[in-house]
């Protein structure tokens, strides 16, 4: 396995003080756009103005910051994802059991955010271009604090995401403390609504919600981490409640300096199926690295050193 990954950063400023600034991710910007479904080099989103393709495009001043494009949405954005340390193909943060807090992050996203002293504010707008969607608008909020013992950041989130007529919103929270003695720990927690695994036959929908932890400790050139997450569904008079799907990591990164660093990584993912009207499906639709075709339990693990110039 090989890749490399450039990415172009631009900003300047105007006579008034404003900063503006714009990024294009290469990797992300290089996609499939063409009816082939094998075409997938060559064709950039990038370019087009109403689907992101790995860019993004700011300005900023005192009244806040607006972000358009490859960008997070405002639950995403305020919470803090639980993967510590890094592994070749960012295996660890694609797990069965791992949420990146990206809930229907999708097209071009317009996020507006505002920082005032340890607080923080965001509300973002995702346009849809899927006639089964609305409109995705959502909020959140962030709070850092420098505590004797810590450094705490706290954050919440709030995604309106209605789908077919039925509202499938979602809430969000974070917590991240950095004890400043090398040990950091990560919850996140959300309640995902009602998912798109519809139960025709009992006119039913399956409410979701995930929970992860990650931890990690560096010391010197060291660093090792776990991380943990589960999609949990409560599918109402069957006894099915509570099934999920689940899975872990472990990291090992050590780092050579210069920008090199050696990564070890391991990941175990348990993806569980359910038989949702005449087909079986993977649980849930915020799913982590679970898709049909999979087996239901798989590992993976990776060794080798990681380049930033």
């Amino acid at each position: 396995h090989t890749d490399i990954d450039v990415s172009f950063t631009m900003s300047g400023q105007t006579d008034t003080g404003l900063t503006f600034g714009a990024s294009i991710d290469l990797d992300e910007s290089d996609g499939e756009t063409g009816d082939d479904p094998a075409d997938t080099r060559g064709d950039s989103l990038a370019f087009d103005n109403r689907r992101e393709g790995g860019e993004t495009i700011f300005i900023s001043g005192g009244f806040g910051t607006l972000t358009m494009g490859d960008t997070d949405g405002a639950l995403d954005w305020a919470l803090q994802e639980i993967g510590i340390g890094g592994t070749l193909g960012d295996a660890h943060t694609s797990h069965a059991g791992y949420s990146g807090n990206g809930i229907a992050d999708a097209q071009q996203i317009a996020r507006y955010d505002y920082t005032f002293g340890d607080f923080a504010v965001a509300l973002s707008a995702n346009i849809s271009d899927n006639a089964s969607y609305e409109d995705i608008l959502a909020v959140g909020a962030k709070y850092n604090a420098s505590l004797p013992a810590m450094e705490l950041g706290l954050g919440v989130g709030y995604t309106q995401l209605d789908h077919d007529g039925e509202e499938d919103d979602a809430i969000g929270v974070s917590l991240d403390a950095d004890f400043n003695n090398g040990f950091r720990a990560i919850l996140n927690w959300a309640d995902l609504g009602d998912s798109n695994d519809f139960d025709i036959s009992r006119n039913v929908r399956y409410s979701e919600q995930y929970i992860g932890v990650g931890l990690g400790y560096t010391v010197d050139d060291w660093t090792v981490a776990a991380n943990w997450g589960q999609y949990s569904e409560n599918i109402p008079g069957t006894t099915d409640e509570d099934r999920g799907q689940s899975g872990y990591a472990l990291v090992v990164n050590y780092d050579l300096g210069g920008g090199a660093e050696v990564q070890l990584g391991y990941t175990k993912s348990d993806c569980e199926m359910l038989v949702a009207g005449p087909t079986t499906v993977p649980h849930g639709v915020f799913k982590g690295d679970c898709d049909i075709g999979k087996p239901e339990d798989y590992s993976r693990i990776s060794l080798g050193v990681a380049m930033s110039f």
